[in-house]
């Protein structure tokens, strides 16, 4: 499904990722941990196309993204869904038209087949009644839940979640793991930056470890957490567990 070969990106003199390679089978959930500034979050955004890396290549379903061709890329990133910290939903847009505004942009959907689609998958996230509602009207959690659903609305052979419960309240951060949880139960492939341990313990087939741009670790959930071998990991378990 997704394909990393020795990816490599710099902001300045700061290395955020290196030399970063993986694969990722179709139904896949993969869970990538590891501290603060370990590059986590550059290697999901070069593989959404959002940072185009210096050197190697990113391939979702056999095709290698085309950084240097921006309609080809634009189509390509069609493919994926992605759930940022921070929501970025439209403040002045309700959670409807929040919704269905790329499907009928981007995919040429009519508005009411958007529409349609969009509230089946409130639905599914739990929040038919606040269709109407304006972002600000929203907990975190709930505006964290209409992201996922935004996403989904363009209906993504994968999905990317870059922390989605770091910038909500302790109370908030289960509502959104029980949507991400039911995505991987349905079969959806997904990548997740998280720093939730217990999460990525229950629902990743694996789990890799970054710090400092490279990628020192991976395994299933047991390897990683029950026998760590990078003394980095090792480390890194000791403070957060």
């Amino acid at each position: 499904m997704i394909d990393l070969k020795n990816v490599t990106k710099s902001f300045g003199d700061v290395h955020a990722a290196r030399d970063v390679s993986f694969h990722v089978s179709k139904g896949e959930i993969i869970c990538l941990i590891g501290p603060s500034g370990s590059g986590k979050s550059t290697v999901l955004r070069c593989i959404d196309g959002l940072e185009k890396p210096e050197s190697g290549t990113v391939s979702i379903q056999g095709e290698e993204l085309a950084f240097w061709e921006p309609s080809k890329l634009q189509r390509q990133r069609t493919k994926m869904g992605f759930v940022f910290q921070h929501f970025n939903l439209f403040p002045h847009m309700t959670v409807l038209d929040n919704l269905t505004l790329a499907p009928v942009q981007v995919l040429g959907q009519s508005p009411e087949q958007a529409k349609v689609t969009a509230l089946e998958l409130l639905e599914r996230v739990h929040l038919s009644d606040k269709k109407d509602s304006y972002p600000r009207q929203l907990s975190g959690g709930q505006q964290q839940r209409v992201a996922i659903a935004r996403s989904l609305c363009m209906n993504p052979d994968v999905m990317l979640f870059d922390e989605p419960t770091s910038a909500l309240d302790p109370e908030m951060v289960g509502e959104v793991l029980d949507v991400m949880k039911g995505l991987a139960r349905e079969g959806m492939t997904m990548i997740v930056v998280t720093h939730e341990m217990g999460f990525a313990r229950e629902v990743g087939n694996r789990v890799l470890f970054m710090a400092d741009g490279a990628l020192l670790e991976e395994g299933t959930p047991a390897d990683i957490f029950e026998r760590p071998q990078h003394p980095r990991l090792q480390d890194f378990l000791s403070k957060v567990l």
